[in-house]
């Protein structure tokens, strides 16, 4: 186990320590939250870019299976490329992006979607 406070031995700066400690804890922890939230925008458009690739050639993906390629490549063993459909993808289909907490107020803002508690 670690101690993430500095070792003083005067007793009397034990409060100034303290209150620089937590100041740049704070630092940190706002740099940190700043970074998760980058990564969760990162992921959520990612995951929206693969989502609609997969979902709009009917072949299928990781989340839905891979059903509709198999039949494609049962029907014909050198599947061409069909004409794309636009699909809407649900949250519900966002198994990445909800996989985290705060990805709602992070990629939706605080006047997004609450989070269900």
């Amino acid at each position: 186990f670690f101690s993430i406070m500095p070792k003083h031995d005067d007793g009397d700066s034990d409060l100034a320590v303290s209150t620089y400690s937590l100041a740049e804890l704070k630092e940190k922890k706002r740099a940190l939250t700043e970074e998760l939230a980058k990564l969760e925008v990162q992921i959520y458009n990612m995951e929206g870019s693969y989502l609609e690739e997969t979902m709009a050639n009917n072949y299928g993906n990781v989340l839905k299976g891979w059903d509709g390629y198999l039949q494609a490549r049962a029907r014909n063993p050198t599947p061409t490329m069909q004409k794309k459909q636009k699909t809407q993808i649900k949250d519900a289909d966002r198994l990445f992006s909800m996989s985290s907490y705060t990805y709602k107020e992070n990629v939706h803002g605080a006047t997004g979607p609450s989070h269900d508690v």
